[in-house]
């Protein structure tokens, strides 16, 4: 727990806003988001929470456009990781996933730049199609191994949430949403985080990491209540912690 200033957002019709700092190469990240959206299912106010996905680059001097390289290499050669560590997180991963009934494929996905991925997530939100993206995205990385850099992978899930194929590829061809995606990680930093999963609700609640869904559940329902009750005074942040992955580019065994 860490003091925060925090303004409130103006009183009215607006619902409460969760918003989500993620990465698709973050496998916690991916664990994350089910857990968040299992928890939804649950909560009685979900028809007045606002979502926003926030880009978080963990390497973004990794290769693009379909050049990204094995995983477990990567851990080795860039992040540092024992070859004990690895296998330890794997263990942990594959866990996860078995009690969410989730494919687990990480040991042959692929690490590489997530620019491009965070641009198609951009343009998604603008036709409300983000989170499908997202976990689409997610799929690919931590089911399915493929890489998420690859210009044709991304056309294909653009096209599969809904996107025209000309326009996924007009912004891929373009600069666009990359100065947000800067603004992203700024805000990130801003804010005093630098690791992901970051869920913050109402700047006032924040889980960090793959937590649980019951902790989800009650968190929601502590954000929620803060947000029909809150002052324009400054509140303390609350945050609970689980299993992250951090800017150096390095993830929690």
């Amino acid at each position: 727990m860490f003091m925060m200033a925090m303004n409130s957002l103006k009183k009215g019709t607006e619902r409460m806003k969760i918003e989500v700092w993620t990465d698709i190469m973050c496998p916690y990240c991916y664990i994350g988001k089910i857990h968040y959206e299992r928890a939804l299912q649950q909560f009685p106010h979900a028809d007045e929470v606002e979502l926003e996905w926030k880009a978080f680059q963990l390497n973004p001097n990794l290769p693009d456009k379909g050049n990204g390289y094995p995983v477990r290499k990567y851990l080795v050669n860039s992040a540092g990781y024992p070859e004990e560590g690895i296998d330890s997180m794997f263990a942990n991963l594959k866990k996860m996933a078995d009690d969410l009934g989730v494919p687990f494929n990480l040991p042959q996905s692929v690490a590489a730049n997530t620019s491009d991925a965070h641009r198609l997530i951009k343009l998604a939100a603008e036709k409300g199609l983000d989170s499908l993206v997202v976990g689409k995205l997610g799929k690919a990385y931590f089911e399915d191994a493929k890489d998420y850099s690859d210009w044709e992978l991304l056309v294909s899930i653009g096209k599969e949430a809904g996107l025209e194929e000309e326009e996924i590829r007009r912004m891929l061809n373009s600069e666009d949403y990359l100065y947000e995606i800067k603004q992203d990680m700024q805000e990130a930093a801003n804010l005093g985080f630098d690791t992901v999963p970051t869920f913050l609700m109402d700047r006032r609640q924040a889980i960090v990491g793959s937590e649980p869904v019951d902790l989800f559940v009650k968190v929601l329902h502590k954000a929620y209540d803060a947000w029909k009750n809150r002052t324009e005074k400054e509140k303390e942040l609350v945050i609970s912690k689980g299993k992250s992955c951090n800017a150096d580019g390095t993830c929690e065994i």
